[in-house]
């Protein structure tokens, strides 16, 4: 079912952030047509309904004779609205209740949109239910800065719950009077009667009308559409008098900092510091703990596996025995100490009710890639691992907004495994400050993917409503029940792919199946990226395993003979290019074959061409490492 939607409010009030928060992505601004007043609409599946918005201009009241008050009053008459919200500023009621009497006038199926409501929340009660019964239509508290109400605000929209109101504004005797005289010689309805007296409709008769206000003025000493907007308003202060009650609570500390978290100017430098505190937790527990298991695994095991496979079958048996020793080696150096612990991390975020925060702060931001705020969560998964940051995708009703997550996530979103390549290869060998530069080269390429899919992947509408929880304490047993509960999906899915992965790479090692590829890709890994041409077969062992990359930089012997600059391209190299294999797996269940394709195809294109260019850019002596 088609439902056509109309929001107006006074300026101020937030109402294009609700409308923003409401639709997101796939805005268009228009002109009315014959003016140059402009407008945004934009369409959003809810509840099996298709909702098309349109953003009317900001508007005090709809009493003047102005160019975008002459296209609102006829916006709003347009006989295809099927709801009309009126947005009204819960902190500032007063001056919107007197919008919202406008309206209901019209005769219009009205909801009205109390924003601002958390605000109001802190310094006053409003009766809601109240305002409900006075109006005879539905009245729904929402934020359109946190989110808060927005599924209660489409519920009511998509049910068809939007009513006529019976309200009638309690005019003087004398309007009455007039209001009466026009509608029974212009055979109108009271709305419009209203609007004729007020001098909004055109279609009137000027001679009845002026015979009616200059009467009037003699009698009161102004105009008759004064008197209206006096009675509207004393109504107005009447009904808040009666619904809005002061409060002289103080706000929690949960509530302050609730606030902060929220709040662009706070919530921007405190997002950062988080990420930033993540990534360094990351790197620095992650390897200290990496360090600790390889030593425990050296001392107890060592190589028990490997000569037990050359005792069993000889070097075939070696062979087989190093691909599942490898893995094993992978799976408790990545797992645990990386994994496992950005999962920890990721559950007190969750727990602590901040990641809510974070989806609603920059849900803005995120419309300019096509996606919402929800997108953030899948990104900063994919920081652990790619595999469950692609499941945690299925969260996008969208397929077009999983198309481009999943394209950001593996072309510019770094996985444990290639954080850990990064510093232990680039930043080791060419410096931490390059680091940081593949980080920002990473950045800037998530962005371009985002802009460039979100202007040509069809539009498929949608929206983002989310209720946040209360800050609270995180509880040590949903942390760790909810890192395990992900980390299963990484033991389910990529493991066996990593030991069947491994054993396939030992196997060509050990039969020099490999080699094959070095000479004839020396094209690329020698005269495009500038690298030995023996990483070649360092790439092909990536896409099996990306940790393995580094492993094959030594077995090769590549890693003494490449120099800082070299190890810079291999690092943005392996940053960008082909997902794993068990990303790829789990992105097919996802998007399918075709889209899957497309977008591995699509990272070594991209990583070829910046590897490209940062060679180049090295050897003509522009940068330096």
């Amino acid at each position: 079912m088609k439902f056509q939607i109309a929001l107006i409010g006074q300026p101020n009030v937030g109402k294009s952030t609700l409308f923003s928060r409401l639709t997101g992505v796939g805005v268009i601004s228009s002109n009315y047509p014959g003016t140059t007043v402009e407008f945004d609409e934009a369409t959003v599946t809810y509840g099996g309904n298709e909702l098309h918005f349109h953003d009317l201009p900001g508007t005090y009241s709809l009493s003047t004779t102005s160019s975008d008050e002459d296209v609102v009053i006829k916006m709003l008459r347009d006989a295809d609205n099927d709801v009309i919200v009126v947005v009204a500023d819960s902190t500032d009621l007063e001056p919107s209740l007197v919008l919202s009497m406008e309206v209901l006038e019209l005769g219009l199926p009205t909801i009205i949109a109390l924003n601002k409501y958390d605000l109001s929340m802190k310094r006053m009660t409003i009766d809601v239910e109240k305002l409900e019964k006075i109006f005879g239509v539905p009245v729904i508290p929402v934020s359109s800065r946190n989110g808060d109400g927005m599924s209660d605000l489409l519920d009511a929209i998509s049910s068809g719950k939007a009513k006529i109101s019976d309200y009638r504004v309690m005019y003087d005797d004398h309007i009455v009077e007039a209001i009466d005289k026009v509608m029974e010689t212009h055979h109108v309805n009271r709305g419009k009667a209203i609007k004729i007296l007020e001098g909004i409709d055109d279609d009137s008769d000027p001679f009845i009308i002026g015979d009616i206000d200059r009467e009037f003025t003699k009698i009161h000493g102004d105009h008759i559409g004064v008197h209206i907007a006096r009675d509207r308003y004393g109504d107005a202060h009447v009904i808040v008098m009666e619904t809005v009650h002061r409060s002289t609570k103080n706000l929690t500390r949960s509530e302050k900092i609730s606030d902060i978290t929220i709040e662009p100017s706070t919530g921007i430098p405190i997002l950062i510091g988080i990420l930033v505190l993540t990534f360094i937790t990351l790197i620095g527990l992650g390897g200290i703990i990496a360090e600790w298991i390889d030593h425990l695994y050296t001392t107890f095991v060592g190589t028990a596996l490997i000569d037990l496979g050359g005792n069993i079958a000889g070097d075939i048996g070696k062979a087989l025995m190093s691909g599942i020793d490898s893995s094993i080696q992978a799976i408790l150096g990545l797992v645990i100490p990386y994994i496992m612990v950005f999962y920890i991390i990721l559950g007190i975020l969750e727990d602590t009710g901040y990641l809510p925060r974070a989806v609603v702060l920059l849900d803005r931001l995120m419309h300019h890639f096509g996606l919402h705020g929800n997108a953030f969560i899948p990104i900063m998964v994919g920081f652990g691992c790619n595999v469950p940051a692609i499941l945690a995708t299925r969260m996008i009703r969208s397929k077009r907004e999983r198309i481009i997550l999943c394209s950001m996530i593996c072309m510019a979103v770094p996985c444990s495994a290639q954080i850990a390549i990064m510093t232990g290869v680039t930043g080791k060998f060419a410096g931490i400050e390059w680091v940081l530069v593949i980080l920002a080269i990473l950045t800037v390429l998530m962005v371009s993917i985002g802009i460039v899919l979100n202007k040509t992947l069809k539009l498929e509408p949608s929206n983002l409503a989310i209720e946040l929880p209360e800050l609270q304490v995180p509880r040590v047993m949903n942390v760790i029940n909810k890192m395990w509960m992900r980390s299963k999906d990484f033991f389910a899915i990529a493991v066996p792919l990593l030991i069947i992965g491994s054993i396939i790479v030992e196997l060509c090692i050990y039969y020099n199946l490999l080699d094959v590829f070095v000479e004839p890709m020396s094209w690329l890994t020698v005269d495009m990226l500038g690298l030995p041409a023996v990483t070649i077969i360092c790439f092909i062992v990536g896409v099996v395993r990306k940790e393995m990359s580094y492993g094959m930089l030594v077995i090769v012997g590549a890693i003494t003979e490449m120099d800082p600059s070299q190890f810079v391209v291999y690092g943005i190299i392996m940053s960008i290019y082909m997902p794993c294999i068990a990303t790829i797996a789990v992105m097919r269940d996802e998007l399918g074959w075709k889209n899957t394709l497309a977008v591995c195809l699509s990272s070594v294109t991209i990583a070829v061409l910046v590897g490209t260019l940062v060679n180049q850019l090295f050897n003509i002596g522009f940068i330096t490492a």
